[in-house]
């Protein structure tokens, strides 16, 4: 998150194991992988309405198009959902 300050005193333990520092969504079990994206695996897809062209003999109409996927997350952050277990998988 852009922008979050953390008190002093609270950066002493941030690299302690099972500190806030420790738990990224790399090493959260609900991450995945899909298509070269790490994605967040915690909850359903996010489904999301896309309008398509359509072919002959529609040639110019649009129909609407479900897409469902899980929404895309930086390995790097700290995961709001840890739960351990996602290294080694």
């Amino acid at each position: 998150m852009a922008g979050l300050l953390l008190p002093a005193h609270m950066g002493a333990h941030l690299d302690a194991p099972g500190g806030l520092g420790r738990r990224t969504c790399r090493q959260c079990r609900h991450h995945g992988v899909e298509g070269g994206d790490v994605v967040c695996r915690r909850y359903p897809p996010q489904v999301t309405v896309v309008l398509v062209p359509q072919g002959a003999p529609r040639v110019g109409q649009l129909a609407p198009q479900p897409f469902a996927t899980f929404p895309p997350v930086v390995p790097e952050h700290v995961c709001g959902e840890f739960a351990p277990g996602g290294e080694g998988r």
